[in-house]
């Protein structure tokens, strides 16, 4: 016999081509339990309970069962020897599936077709509910949440240290340009107050080198700054305070990511540091996804106004994105980041997809690869871009055959009336080359 197995939020069915049901088996009428029991069948595993089902198909002697979706046709072949026919586009089972609910109610297994709708939405909420469950677990969406808060508070602290330059410049302006570090400078302002408390020995107590200390202190004495009242400046050491506070939360927030991503994506932390993969993972929504970007969509992932403006002006596509945070890439010159970054995107490539479906922590193996490469690459130019490197090898016309050619040139344009193709080099060359034939 040749039958047809169908899922649904009711239970399992066997049914022949005519509609006749040839055996069943039901799940629980309980949303929740229906939606575990359906849930366990889209895994390819038999519901527990429902064990007795496969001696049932025993019973019957199968020649073919035909199914439409990979799943069913795991659970099918476990159920019984039968040939297992998987055919996603069968018209006999899109019938049968729209006439299942008329079955049920003939066969009175569900009391009229409206209640079975409701089974069907109930069930199908229950599992959008476990779904959003499973998701929610998954330990990169953390990393994500994470670095995006040390993301914003970068944005906060770049705004509090550049108002508290502008507040404090008011009373001593010199400070702004010998502390370039804004922790530092909240930090001093908040420890010593007015610019008369900046002697060289409190400055070195608060760890500023001796020879800095000593240039703050004399700048200190001979400021052209204004007097701040005390209210202002006890406000202001506690704003300054505040601000401290967040510099130890971002760092605290940094040691907490480097945590989850040594347990999300050991091998990307490894190759390109824990922040950086977190970024990327953020920018793209999540591990999975990036494991299945390409390497070269990895290079550019982050600078898709430059990628659409060169599919929209024609300009030069850019060489890399995010990943030009990588140290090794933004301090190699202009013209070697491009392939730097090329190799760091082939890396993490891979990387990725170990972290994601598995393959053990190879990290340093494939950061230990890519500094080989870097090498590499940094050795075979020797420092000079392509252009430099070849620059010795165009070959120019002599400069007695130039003089004697431009008069030719000057008369052959002349006859006919336009400039002739090439640059001026190779037109040189050419007429040369003339010349001497003749």
């Amino acid at each position: 016999m040749k039958a047809y197995l169908i899922e649904s939020p009711a239970g399992l069915f066997l049914l022949e081509k005519t509609g006749k049901m040839a055996e069943k088996a039901l799940f629980p009428r309980n949303p929740k339990d229906a939606a575990v029991s359906l849930e366990e069948v889209r895994k390819g595993s038999l519901p527990a309970g429902l064990e007795n089902f496969a001696d049932r198909l025993a019973r019957i002697e199968l020649e073919q069962v035909t199914v439409d979706s990979e799943h069913l046709a795991t659970l099918a072949r476990k159920l019984g020897g039968a040939q297992v026919v998987l055919d996603e586009r069968d018209e006999t089972i899109n019938k049968l599936r729209n006439r299942l609910p008329n079955i049920l109610v003939r066969l009175r297994l569900v009391e009229s077709k409206d209640d079975y709708d409701r089974l069907v939405h109930e069930v199908s909420l229950e599992l959008a509910k476990v779904a959003i469950a499973e998701a929610a677990t998954k330990r990169d969406l953390y990393a994500i949440q994470t670095v995006r808060c040390i993301e914003d508070l970068d944005k906060i602290l770049n705004l509090l240290a550049g108002r508290i330059r502008e507040w404090y410049g008011l009373h001593f302006p010199e400070l702004d340009r010998l502390v370039e570090k804004h922790d530092t400078y909240a930090r001093l302002v908040q420890n010593l107050g007015t610019r008369d408390s900046f002697s060289q020995e409190n400055l070195v107590k608060l760890g500023i080198p001796e020879d800095r200390a000593s240039g703050i202190s004399e700048a200190a004495e001979k400021s052209a700054g204004a007097q701040m009242p005390a209210p202002d400046m006890e406000w202001l050491r506690e704003v300054c305070g505040t601000v401290l506070q967040l510099y130890k939360l971002r760092e605290t927030a940094e040691k907490y990511t480097d945590k989850i991503m040594a347990e999300v994506a050991p091998n990307m932390s490894t190759v390109l540091g824990a922040i950086l993969s977190a970024k990327l993972i953020s920018m793209a929504g999540g591990l999975d996804r990036v494991a299945k970007m390409a390497a070269s969509t990895l290079q550019v992932l982050g600078a898709e106004k430059a990628l659409f403006r060169t599919l929209k002006t024609g300009a030069r596509p850019p060489k890399h994105g995010i990943i030009f945070q990588y140290a090794p890439i933004h301090q190699a010159p202009k013209w070697l980041r491009g392939k730097i970054a090329r190799a760091v995107a082939g890396k993490l490539a891979i990387a990725a997809r170990m972290d994601a479906f598995g393959g053990g922590n190879q990290g340093e193996r494939f950061r230990e690869a890519l500094e080989a490469k870097i090498k590499e690459l940094k050795d075979r130019h020797h420092g000079q871009s392509p252009r430099q490197k070849h620059e010795g090898f165009q070959r120019q016309a002599p400069r007695e055959a130039r003089r004697d050619i431009l008069d030719n040139s000057s008369r052959r344009r002349e006859k006919t009336g336009h400039p002739q193709p090439g640059s001026r080099d190779q037109r040189l060359r050419r007429d040369h080359s003339q010349v001497q034939r003749r």
